[in-house]
């Protein structure tokens, strides 16, 4: 992941998982085997996309920018802050995207930083379904909308279980179409 490299301390945010122009980037320049290493670790668990135009050096300049605004940038001061609130703050960047900030594990990287599940340019899925749409994605060779044997074998391919249906506006095509029509 070139980008997380670049994304500066204190901040932990993971762009494959939580930020959708990043996995496109990523989809057009890399091969089918380095997306399925790339998407091996993705839980299948429901995960929070960020949809909007800022970059995630944009996002991790704002939100440094507003925790030294408020004086807790450093660790002590940000967990005595989001534990003030259960483990989390949720704030607003310059596109009105919401995020929520939690402490992390890690000591150089404390500000634990992904989309806010409910805000504006926030779309949330199934890990599986990411990895399918993405391996999809890899594997297509047309824009028509995926057929459920296509949809099986890709899963298969990467260790999900096949489906038995797909459905209109719901999971892995509500998914695709979001993902690969939006602006």
């Amino acid at each position: 992941m070139d980008e997380e490299i670049n994304i500066p301390l204190p901040i932990r945010f993971n762009p494959l998982k939580h930020h959708r122009k990043y996995i496109l980037r990523l989809l057009q320049n890399a091969s089918a085997e380095k997306i399925t290493d790339l998407l091996d670790p993705v839980c299948n668990n429901y995960i929070d996309l960020y949809t909007g135009s800022l970059t995630t050096e944009e996002i991790t300049r704002q939100v440094i920018a507003i925790l030294k605004s408020i004086k807790v940038l450093q660790a002590e001061k940000f967990t005595s802050w989001v534990n003030g609130n259960h483990g989390y703050r949720k704030i607003t960047l310059s596109d009105q995207s919401e995020w929520v900030v939690r402490f992390g594990n890690e000591s150089e990287r404390f500000v634990h930083l992904h989309p806010s599940r409910t805000g504006p340019h926030t779309v949330r899925f199934k890990g599986s379904t990411i990895k399918t749409i993405c391996l999809l994605k890899m594997n297509s060779t047309c824009s028509e909308t995926p057929s459920l044997d296509v949809v099986n074998r890709v899963r298969m391919e990467v260790g999900l279980s096949p489906i038995n249906k797909l459905e209109t506006n719901k999971g892995i095509l509500a998914c695709y179409e979001k993902f690969f029509t939006m602006k």
